[in-house]
């Protein structure tokens, strides 16, 4: 019987085994070329991670499926698979609609239609798992259906008064500064 002392990286002979007989740095490769050639296949902890998922979910509003498992300190839902903690959505995703395209992500649209929801960390839309109120979009489009979007898109002025203008305002990463006070506040620093 081989014990966990025993059992060494099959690429680099490391004793801190993790997965598929491989340590940690020579996994994330392995997965990364396998990733690339489309034979990559997630490796199943504690059960197929299909029935894990639906074995915690519970009804909530609008016919939301919300995951009871773990979650993170922003509020998703949690689930480890292939030795690593994935969002329960994106797993629930990927396993019965097909891969998320790259560069973008799941939009919840079930918190897009309620009104009534203050979003955030208790948003229990974070829970959700439904894949039918699940869209891949931007992330530049996520954010524009979200509520500080909706909140931050409207303002006409900055918080010290000055417009939200053509001459007043400077886009920079997809954000608004007002010139006035970015003028300032380089003057400040000349002076210091």
């Amino acid at each position: 019987m081989t014990t966990s002392s025993e059992r060494r990286c099959i690429e680099c002979g490391s004793t801190k085994h993790y997965a598929r007989e491989r340590c940690q740095t020579c996994y994330g490769r392995y997965r990364r070329r396998l990733k690339r050639s489309g034979e990559f296949t997630l490796l199943l902890i504690r059960g197929v991670p299909l029935e894990r998922l639906t074995s915690r979910i519970e009804p909530g509003p609008a016919e939301c499926l919300l995951y009871t498992g773990s979650r993170n300190n922003t509020g998703y839902g949690l689930i480890c698979v292939d030795g690593a903690q994935q969002l329960a959505h994106r797993v629930m995703y990927e396993l019965t609609v097909g891969p998320i395209p790259d560069g973008m992500n799941l939009d919840h649209t079930c918190h897009n239609r309620d009104t009534s929801c203050p979003g955030g960390i208790t948003c229990l839309h974070r829970r959700c798992i439904n894949v039918d109120h699940l869209e891949p979009v931007t992330g530049a489009e996520n954010t524009r259906r979200g509520r500080a979007w909706a909140i931050n898109g409207t303002k006409t002025h900055c918080p010290q008064g000055h417009a939200y203008d053509s001459e007043n305002t400077h886009v920079w990463n997809g954000r608004r500064y007002c010139r006035t006070c970015n003028n300032a506040l380089k003057a400040r620093k000349r002076v210091a």
